[in-house]
């Protein structure tokens, strides 16, 4: 299988702020389910998303493997993704709950104000991970093998210097 023929892809952005909300790694999982609306509309299962530094691009913030896409509104309303909310403990990225016809409302929260809301509803779905690695502050440089992934600049990245064994050299 070569790369974009079914094969799962490796997403690659810079993370410009890293507050906790985007990507969302507590609970026991990641979520990316504000910002990056593009990759949250294109990502499936399988498919990978890594976070770069924005001052040191060469530095991973996070990785996620996408194991669930699930549209914003179950996402509110599965009680799975309740300790995401803003009225919970730690920072929220479960803020937009199914209105009347299908519409999505925004919930009032501290992360994301109603300037963002259309950005954040045009990616359809949160990205949730139960196989990810966040390093926040702490972020290593990407290993030598995978320099090439690195990403700089505004949005993101896919099939750019993409080479066959990403994926294994990832997970290892």
């Amino acid at each position: 299988m070569g790369l974009g023929d079914g094969a799962a892809r490796v997403f690659r952005y810079v993370v410009k702020v890293d507050r906790g909300g985007s990507p969302n790694p507590f609970h026991g999982w990641c979520s990316l389910a504000v910002c990056k609306p593009q990759i949250r509309r294109a990502a499936r299962v399988g498919d990978w998303i890594v976070g770069l530094r924005s001052r040191a691009n060469d530095q991973v913030v996070f990785a996620m493997r996408v194991d669930e896409v699930v549209p914003l509104g179950n996402y509110w309303s599965d009680p799975r993704f309740r300790a995401k909310r803003p009225e919970r403990q730690g920072p929220p990225d479960n803020f937009y709950r199914a209105g009347r016809g299908g519409s999505l409302e925004r919930v009032s929260n501290a992360l994301h104000g109603e300037e963002l809301a259309a950005q954040d509803i045009s990616g359809r779905n949160a990205l949730v991970s139960w196989q990810f690695w966040y390093f926040g502050d702490q972020s290593p440089e990407l290993p030598t093998e995978l320099v090439h992934l690195v990403h700089s600049g505004q949005g993101h990245s896919l099939y750019v210097r993409r080479r066959p064994d990403d994926l294994q050299l990832l997970k290892a």
